[in-house]
């Protein structure tokens, strides 16, 4: 049933893209590359798990055992027994979570056509074509801890996220980044919505763009942070997603910005990741002065986006 979902949904947010008139109608050949291997891999361990159905079921104790995470007696059991070897190891994958896809326009790789030298900050964690690492993070508005990479919903639009580290630090940055963003040419600005005059007040999450969302995470305590000081007004306009990474997190202990250090950006400096519609990672790109970082974006989204994107397309 997750792959089926999982199928379902990354045809409809391609198609959606390709009749909206933001992507090349090429980008629906990458549905049969990302999918196919992830059937054919559903087969394979449908007729692994199958068989050792078939065979003796493990015991009640084993099958306990084997739940009991980081027990010295879950070792023994899985030692002992196929069945709960194959089930462990195969966790990630039956739920959703263990998905991989390749290289392509969409999934950033070194033999991208976008080639700053931003992109791929140093540390960096994170994998494109991977599902983004879940973290917690307080919303500034409500000081509510929320899930960030649940925060937007499946709403068909890309998931920019801006890890702005310490606001004394990326400020120059950050302001550089909106800056940019709102250049004729840019990603964002060639693809604002035609009806922006008329948006509701209320809209949370495409007060610009059907096909973009935009979140901003301070590496600092929610007290510390005020959006109308510390956030550009393009990027404020989407208050009810400025979050403080203020939670500690056991995966990263000693961490006074556990979602940047989870992603493995620098909690000074921050970065950007640019997260698809299904919720895989696209790119992920350094957040630095001046235009470097909005360029970078502009030539990962020229790779499948219907129209010209960047300086060159700005001077036509």
């Amino acid at each position: 049933m997750n792959t089926a979902f999982l199928d379902a949904q990354n045809l409809a947010w391609k198609i959606h893209h390709v009749e909206s008139g933001f992507a090349h109608r090429s980008l629906l050949h990458s549905y049969e590359a990302e999918r196919k291997k992830v059937a054919e891999n559903l087969l394979d361990f449908d007729a692994k798990y199958a068989a050792l159905f078939s065979q003796k079921a493990p015991a009640a104790k084993d099958v306990e055992a084997a739940t009991q995470r980081g027990a010295e007696n879950t070792k023994v059991a899985e030692e002992g027994n196929e069945f709960i070897k194959t089930f462990k190891e195969s966790c990630e994958f039956t739920s959703g979570y263990g998905v991989a896809y390749n290289p392509n326009s969409l999934n950033w790789s070194s033999s991208h056509p976008a080639q700053s030298s931003v992109i791929n900050p140093k540390g960096n964690k994170l994998r494109t074509g991977r599902i983004l690492t879940n973290s917690n993070v307080t919303r500034v508005t409500d000081a509510n801890v929320v899930h960030l990479e649940q925060e937007i919903p499946v709403n068909g639009s890309f998931r920019v996220y801006v890890f702005a580290g310490k606001p004394a630090t990326t400020k120059q940055a950050l302001d550089d980044f909106a800056q940019n963003l709102t250049k004729k040419g840019s990603f964002f600005s060639t693809y604002l919505r035609s009806d922006i005059d008329q948006v509701s007040y209320h809209e949370r999450h495409n007060p610009h763009s059907h096909f973009f969302t935009f979140c901003t995470i301070f590496a600092e305590k929610r007290q510390n942070i005020e959006i109308a000081r510390d956030v550009p007004k393009t990027l404020a306009r989407y208050a009810d997603h400025v979050y403080a990474d203020d939670i500690w997190d056991r995966i990263v202990p000693d961490s006074k910005a556990s979602s940047h250090s989870k992603m493995g950006l620098d909690e000074e400096k921050g970065g950007v990741v640019v997260v698809r519609p299904d919720g895989y990672v696209g790119i992920v790109v350094g957040l630095e002065k001046g235009s470097a970082t909005v360029d970078a974006l502009n030539e990962y989204f020229g790779a499948f986006c219907s129209k010209k994107l960047g300086e060159s397309k700005a001077l036509l």
